[in-house]
């Protein structure tokens, strides 16, 4: 468990489903009002690094968020992911934002771990 202490109200929050397709995963990365805002691909290369894209729509900001988890999760699992992200809390404040990113980052983690997260 990381270090940081997450607000409990986060942890509720987000949720993060995969889906198998094939050897490959996709991530979906939701919170409040769930929507799409950005995707990220990144897949593991034979150099041993990770490349990634990421797009997000108009008025968006969870590209980074959504590129930062799909290498993440294409580093551990060592296969081409997809993350598909969309969090919208009504004016959260900087904290909250760095909590709800915190607390996206540790239910990848768990995910990866296979400790939660909900697999189709």
């Amino acid at each position: 468990m990381s270090s940081q202490k997450i607000d409990s109200k986060w942890s509720e929050a987000i949720r993060i489903r995969s889906i198998r397709m094939g050897v490959d995963v996709a991530f979906i990365v939701t919170g409040g009002k769930a929507h799409i805002g950005a995707a990220a691909t990144a897949y593991w290369s034979e150099d041993g690094n990770v490349r990634v894209n990421a797009l997000s729509l108009p008025g968006h900001r969870e590209e980074e968020l959504a590129a930062e988890l799909a290498t993440m999760a294409s580093r551990s699992l060592r296969r081409t992911v997809a993350v598909v992200a969309g969090l919208h809390f009504e004016q959260p404040t900087k904290q909250d934002i760095e909590a709800i990113v915190a607390e996206a980052r540790n239910k990848m983690k768990q995910v990866l771990n296979g400790e939660s997260g909900t697999t189709e």
